[in-house]
């Protein structure tokens, strides 16, 4: 059971799980299509 409750601990390799790089592309990648895509649901139509 100890080892159920102890804190798992990253290799020295591994980078610890905080915000990295990738993170960064992946939000502003997600933001930017929501907002075009909102943008182009909002948009008047074009016809009259």
């Amino acid at each position: 059971m100890p080892d159920v409750l102890s804190k798992a601990k990253t290799g020295p390799e591994e980078d610890p799980a905080r915000f990295n790089r990738r993170r960064l592309v992946r939000w502003l990648a997600i933001l930017t299509i929501g907002t075009l895509t909102m943008v182009a649901c909002w948009q008047d139509p074009l016809y009259p």
